[in-house]
Formats: structure tokens, C-alpha cells, sequence
């Protein structure tokens, strides 16, 4: 064999690798238009935890994907909203796996993680529900399943929605109305 074969295997090697880490980020790739895909070709396909309790990316991530994107009750403001919401939950949850051609994942904490995400992805400057108008809020209302809503992490997402919402809605009758939402949800540990 002549010395330059393990150069050239290394080289091939090297190679392969970058394109399968391409790939896979490629996957991974959030557009500028929201879109559920992300949730089956690379959230659950590197973080498989179908069948667990503590599953996420298929049960709730690309479930609420496909409400709120068939969800044509929203004004042009609540679609802004709940564009960008979309986009910030898939983007925050991309760092946080891994694209290995061997993943590893813990389901508990990558669920954990993602619920952790929603309130500062629903409330994001510029695009925050807490400038939606009761229109929008109650057409939200409705494409949440009631289980989902009420359970502790639903309510804790609520409750810390209405504190942040409270401080920082317009001052036109919705500060108040978060205000008192805020106060209702705190009688309640989730």
C-alpha cells in the first residue's frame, strides 16, 4: 500500500462527517415562514422520546404548531404574533440538541427546557401578547386544549404570562385586565 491511502481515508472520512453535520443542521434550519416540519425531521428524529410520559416535540410542540397555524380567527396582529412565536419556540430548542449521527437526549429536561422557552417567546418585544387585542387572546384561548391549560405547567405559563403582561401592556384597559388576571392566577400554585 502506498503512504498517502491514510491521509486519503482520513480526508474521506473528515469529509463524510462534515456533510452528515450539514445535514443534519440543514434539518435543523428554521425558514423565515413558520412551518411544523422541524418538529418530525429533526426535533423528534434527534430527540426520540415517543411513547415516553415525558415526550414533547410531537404531543405538544408540533400538535400547538398545526392549531395555531390552521388558526384563522387571529388578526393581522395575532398572526404577526403568533409567526414569531413560532419561529422563537423552534429556535430556542435547536441549540440545545444533539445533531451527532449518535444522539443523545433526556427527555425530562429537553421538555423541561422547551416549557421553560414559552413565556419569553410569547411575550418577545415586538411581538408580544401582551399587546394583543381580547379578540386575539380569546381565539388563543380556544385552540389550547383545556387539560393543557389547567395542568401546572399550563398554569405556570399563564400566571407568568399575566405578571409580565401586567407591567407591560398598553395602558388602554388591557394593563388592567392582565393586571387582574395575574392577581386571579397567583391564588393558585401549579
Amino acid at each position: 500500500m502506498r503512504p498517502g491511502w491514510l491521509i486519503t481515508l482520513k480526508c474521506a472520512f473528515l469529509f463524510a462527517l462534515v456533510c452528515s453535520a450539514q445535514a443534519a443542521i440543514a434539518q435543523c434550519s428554521n425558514s423565515a415562514t413558520p412551518s411544523c416540519d422541524v418538529y418530525e425531521k429533526c426535533f423528534a428524529k434527534y430527540c426520540p422520546c415517543d411513547g415516553r410520559p415525558d415526550e414533547y416535540f410531537r404531543s405538544y410542540g408540533l400538535k400547538y404548531c398545526r392549531a395555531f397555524l390552521g388558526n384563522t380567527a387571529l388578526s393581522p396582529k395575532g398572526k404577526a404574533w403568533r409567526d414569531s412565536t413560532l419561529i422563537c419556540l423552534q429556535e430556542q430548542v435547536v441549540p440545545k440538541l444533539d445533531i451527532s449521527t449518535s444522539p443523545s437526549c433526556n427527555c425530562g429536561q429537553m421538555r423541561a427546557f422547551a416549557f421553560e422557552s414559552h413565556v419569553d417567546c410569547y411575550t418577545k418585544p415586538g411581538a408580544s401578547m401582551c399587546d394583543l387585542p381580547a379578540s386575539d387572546l380569546a381565539s388563543i384561548a380556544k385552540t389550547v386544549d383545556l387539560k393543557d391549560m389547567f395542568d401546572a405547567a399550563g398554569w405556570r405559563q399563564m400566571r407568568d404570562v399575566a405578571a409580565r403582561c401586567e407591567a407591560r401592556a398598553p395602558d388602554d384597559g388591557r394593563r388592567s385586565a392582565w393586571k387582574a388576571m395575574a392577581a386571579a392566577l397567583r391564588l393558585r400554585s401549579p
